[in-house]
Order: C-alpha cells, then structure tokens, then sequence
C-alpha cells in the first residue's frame, strides 16, 4: 500500500510539472511582425469589376427626352424597377425604386458616395415585398446635374451594411461651379 501511495503522488508531482515546462518553452518563440509598404496592384475599373457594374454618363440621362429620373432610370439600367403605387396620395408622388425585385429600403442610394436620406412615404404595395419598406427617392435628383451614375448591381451589404441588399446606385453630380 504504502508503495502505490508513492508511486501515485510522484506521478501526481510529474504531471503538474510538466505544463510548467511547456509555458515556458511556448514564450521562447516570438513571432515575427509583418508590414506591408505598398502593393503593385491596380485599381478595377467598371470592365473588369467581378461584379456587375454599370456605368452611366450624363449624356446618356440628357439624351432620353424625359424629366423624371426614375423613368430615365428605368430604361437604362437593367433590373431597375419603380412601382406604381396603387392609391391616389403622396405615394403617386414619391416612388422609390428597388433593384432586382427587392423592396426599396434593400437598395443603397448614395450621392457622390454619401447615403441619400430616405423618403418620408411608406410604400404599399399589397403583394408582401415592400409592404412598410421606405426607400429613398430618385425622382428628386435632376437629371442635368449628373455627370454619371453608377449602379452595382448585385448585393454589396458586406461592404455597405443591410441598405445595399439589392445593390448599390452612386449618383455623382457635375462639379462644375456655374453654367449648369
């Protein structure tokens, strides 16, 4: 008995010990610290993005004949959708636009890169999608002062947050000081 009691509390000892040894062998490894300076890649252009990327200069707003952006809208850009509201009130005046068949409030509009505020109408749809939804109003920019618009067509809610579900639309504005 008195044999096992030893044998029992030195392998005890041993097993306590040895956790000791291996901290210390794991603090003698540093680890290198890696800075990156630079990179030689270029920048993507629309043409070679990964994602669909549309490109739209102000000569080709101006050229279509209409006033209303979301019309203009409507036939340029692929997947571009604006509802009809179905009521007679504010609703037929503030239509926002969704992307790819989502509700409004999925898709991002940014003006010269910022978010655009979104309209104070709620849409109503009746059939599900966008019931509730507030997107932001694309009729309200005119469309001489754009130099280009800029439309991501896919998701991008990793990069903007849950707006961008449907896809991102950059209206950038001309920059010039006067004459329009």
């Amino acid at each position: 008995m008195k044999f096992t009691y030893r044998t029992l509390a030195v392998a005890v000892a041993a097993a306590l010990v040895m956790p000791i040894q291996a901290t210390f062998a794991q603090d003698e490894n540093l680890t290198e610290e890696v800075v990156v300076i630079g990179t030689r890649t270029e920048g993507r252009s629309a043409l070679d993005s990964p994602a669909p990327v549309d490109v739209i200069g102000g000569e080709t707003m101006s050229n279509q004949g209409d006033t209303d952006m979301s019309n203009l809208l409507r036939n340029v850009v692929p997947s571009y959708n604006v509802n009809d509201q179905p009521i007679s009130d504010a609703a037929t005046l503030v239509r926002p636009a969704n992307l790819r068949g989502l509700a409004p409030d999925h898709t991002l509009m940014l003006v010269n890169g910022k978010r655009r505020h979104r309209a104070s109408v709620i849409t109503w749809l009746g059939n599900g999608i966008s019931n509730g939804s507030q997107g932001p109003d694309a009729a309200a920019i005119p469309a001489l002062a754009l130099k280009r618009i800029e439309v991501l067509r896919d998701g991008a809610s990793a990069q903007y947050g849950s707006d961008a579900i449907a896809g991102v639309m950059n209206f950038v504005l001309n920059d010039a000081r006067e004459g329009g």
